[in-house]
């Protein structure tokens, strides 16, 4: 007779939650169309930073919620420009592009 896994194995993630806020995922959801159906259109690469902004504003959204995550998103939105350049606020990445996480944000605390 066949043994199933341990039911300490089966039990689910704890830590994975539902999302049940109704402009959070809304807001997540707009972002993943733009990824999926937007973004790719021309084939190229066009954001100077990485994350790239849309992987940015998700990170924001789910990490700080709505609010604080679509302040975030407005702020590097500002940076996110021709004229940007490496110095104390952004390490230059060897393909070229900015390194500017959600963490790295001072709306986010640190």
């Amino acid at each position: 007779m066949m043994k199933g896994p341990e039911t300490e194995l089966r039990r689910p993630d704890e830590s994975a939650q539902i999302e049940t806020s109704c402009v959070r995922i809304a807001l997540l959801g707009s972002i993943k169309v733009y990824q999926r159906y937007v973004s790719p259109i021309g084939g190229v690469d066009r954001c100077g930073f990485r994350p790239s902004c849309s992987r940015y504003g998700y990170a924001a959204i789910k990490e700080q919620g709505p609010i604080v995550g679509l302040m975030m998103i407005g702020d590097r939105q500002t940076r996110c420009n021709l004229f940007k350049e490496p110095g104390p606020d952004y390490m230059l990445l060897p393909n070229g592009k900015l390194f500017d996480p959600v963490s790295k944000n001072l709306l986010f605390g640190k």
